[in-house]
Parts: structure tokens; sequence; C-alpha cells
């Protein structure tokens, strides 16, 4: 071959290997035949579409896995949370995260739902705490001493970096106080989160300087339960309370004139449905001392009295006007429920006795349908207590 030839060719591999390389194909061979196949494959690929190289992916991706029911790779269907087989239903793979945003309706317009616990004024950090192992990491397996060590101090620091002043450290001590209290009277999440929110604004204004956190927990607490129309004594407050109740009536009465507490009295009927319960009442019983608490002559009676004795009176005198046995309703039995004496009981009941000879009590033998409960509802239930069709 002459040397015009041979510089010719070497002239066209160079340009056919650069512009080669420019594609991003490997180095060319010296043969012609195999130059042109690389050339071809290259202006290809750069004029496929998306949704062919999306394809094309999607077979590698299955070329490398196939169903072990049916042992072959053709009917597997891939989509955007499973991989499973089309003839015989196996799912391979699955992702089980619903990676969408959800939207939520408020009063102000569509809000997108936000993911993890709710916060709320119970505890000290809102809900949003920090939480450091111990033993074992997130994947379950032991951890070195120095590791141990080193989130031991870890602990020790976060701790009191949660806990910096003494009004942190007042606060986190009283919601516990709080949270303890209402687990011991079982009382509901409403009167938590209200006698937690007390709580908060007696500590944003300075009032424990002078009063005990376990004290001013426990008016809270009462303080709570009088605003929500809860019948709770100060006794039943004090029984479980680290405080004595002298204590707890000081601190309720500061509590409720430094922040100006709206807290209607404490009326007979919101007692009854409790008593009731507590000595098994029949439901006309109830209905009948409800009736006679919401008259007019015992309100009269009730004025500068325990409204709770006057409760327990009204039920022991319709349980006598109606003749029925019950063993359980008894002036002892009534007086440690109600948390009174039976002396105040007998005493009680005489003035009831007195009214209804003079004809100023409601009529027994009338009608209490309007009295009734509604259908489902636990006869002295406090959390169904403010939705009972009582008359007003």
């Amino acid at each position: 071959m002459s040397q015009d030839a041979l510089e010719n060719t070497d002239t066209t591999t160079h340009s056919t290997g650069s512009s080669s390389a420019g594609s991003g194909s490997p180095t060319p061979v010296s043969t012609r035949l195999r130059q042109n196949q690389q050339q071809t494959q290259s202006f290809s690929s750069e004029t496929a579409s998306e949704d062919e190289q999306s394809k094309a992916t999607d077979s590698e991706s299955t070329d490398e896995i196939q169903c072990p029911e049916c042992a072959t790779d053709e009917y597997l269907v891939i989509d955007e949370e499973e991989t499973y087989c089309g003839e015989c239903g196996l799912v391979l793979f699955r992702d089980i995260l619903d990676r969408r945003l959800r939207w939520v309706d408020t009063g102000d317009g569509r809000e997108p739902e936000r993911g993890g616990a709710p916060t709320t004024h119970r505890l000290h950090h809102k809900g949003l705490p920090t939480e450091i192992g111990y033993n074992s990491d997130g994947y379950d397996r032991p951890l070195s001493r120095q590791t141990k060590r080193r989130f031991r101090r870890l602990r020790k620091w976060d701790s009191r970096s949660k806990t910096g002043s003494s009004r942190d450290r007042s606060l986190r001590l009283g919601l516990g106080e709080i949270a303890r209290l209402v687990s011991a009277l079982e009382l509901s999440g409403s009167i938590h989160d209200c006698a937690a929110d007390l709580y908060r604004e007696v500590s944003a204004e300075g009032m424990l300087a002078g009063n005990s956190v376990e004290g001013m927990a426990s008016a809270c607490v009462y303080a709570a339960c009088r605003l929500e129309r809860l019948p709770r004594t100060l006794k039943e407050i004090g029984e479980v309370a680290r405080v004595d109740i002298k204590e707890i009536n000081q601190d309720y009465k500061c509590l409720n004139q430094d922040l100006e507490l709206a807290t209607p009295p404490p009326l007979p009927q919101d007692y009854i449905p409790r008593l009731a319960s507590a000595v098994d009442a029949s439901p006309r019983l109830e209905r009948r001392a409800y009736q006679l608490s919401r008259s007019n002559a015992v309100g009269v009676l009730a004025n500068g009295r325990q409204p709770n004795g006057v409760a327990v009176a009204c039920l022991y005198h319709v349980f006598k006007e109606s003749g029925q046995s019950n063993p359980r309703l008894t002036q002892q039995t009534l007086a440690e429920e109600g948390y009174t004496t039976p002396t105040t009981i007998r005493k009680l009941w005489r003035e009831l006795q007195g009214l209804a000879d003079d004809g100023e009590l409601p009529d027994p033998d009338g009608n209490l349908d309007h009295f009734s409960l509604p259908c489902g509802t636990v006869v002295g239930d406090e959390t169904d207590r403010m939705t009972r069709p009582y008359p007003t």
C-alpha cells in the first residue's frame, strides 16, 4: 500500500475515534466494521426517548430477579409500591411507606398534615423530647464500654440542659405531679389539659415563690375539676396528694384570686350521678334524686351547706320514700361515698321530710321521662355527665 493511502487511513481512523470518544464509547478498534457499529449505537442512544430508557432500565432490573414459584421473569410487574408476579400473584418486593403529602381541612383552609405525635402541654418539653439509649444501638447491637460511658455523659448533660433554671425544674416536677394525681383520681384528659395549662400559667406568673410544687399542682387539679364542673372534694384530692388539705385549700384560694378564675359554684345535682353509681341505685331513684336537687325548696335548703351533703340527703330521702330494699343504701355507706357524716345526712333528711309534709317537694309519683338518660349511657359516668338531657 502506498504512503498516501496509509496516511488517509490513519486520518480517517483518528477522526472517527475522536467522535466516538466524544460520545462516551470505549476506545475504537482498528477495523472499520467495529467503528461503524459504535457510531450507530452512539447515535441511537442519543436519540432515544426517556420512556424507552426507563423501559430498558426496568427490563434490566427485571432480568436480575424472577418469580420463585413460576421460575421465570416473564410475568413480573413493577409499579411504584410493589413488584409482583402477574401469573401467580406472589409479591416479591413491597414498599409500604406512603410518601405522599396528606392534607387536612382546618378553619383557615387546607394545610399539610404533620407527621409524628402531636405536641401537648402535659409534658414540660411539650412532647418533643430527646431520648438517648442505654445498652444497644438502633440495630439492637450491644454497645462497648467506651460508648456506654459517652452516652452516660450525654444523658447527664441532656437532662441538665432541659432544666437549666429553677423555673424549668419546678415546671417539670409540677407537671409530673399533676400527671400522677390525674392517674390516681382516674380523671379525664380534659381535666389533665386544664390543670397543665393552669400550672404553666402559675409558673409564668411567678406564683410558685413561697409555695410548694406539690401543693400548687394539687390546687391546679382541684381548680380544673371545679372549672369543668366535675364533683371532686378537697378530701378526695387530699387522699392522693402529698400535702395536707389545708395547704391545698390555701394554694387554691391564691390561685383563684390571682388568676381570676371563673369558677362556677358546685351544685348538689352535680354529685347525684356519681353517688347513685357508687351505691348501685336504680335509674328511677337517680332521676327522682336529681329532680329533688333541682327543685326550688332544696335550692333554698342548700344555701350555706355543703352540696355533697345535700345530694346525699336527697338520694337517701328518695330511697326511703320508694320503699325499695338496697343493702348499700345506708347512711354510713352514703357518708363514705359522699365524704360527709351520718349526722349531716340525718339532719338534712329530717328537713327534707318537713318540706315533703308541707307539699313543697315535687310529686314522687310524677312523670320522670324528661329526666331519663340517653340509650347506652352508664349511670354515674362522669365523662358523659355534661351531655345528659337534664332540664336547665
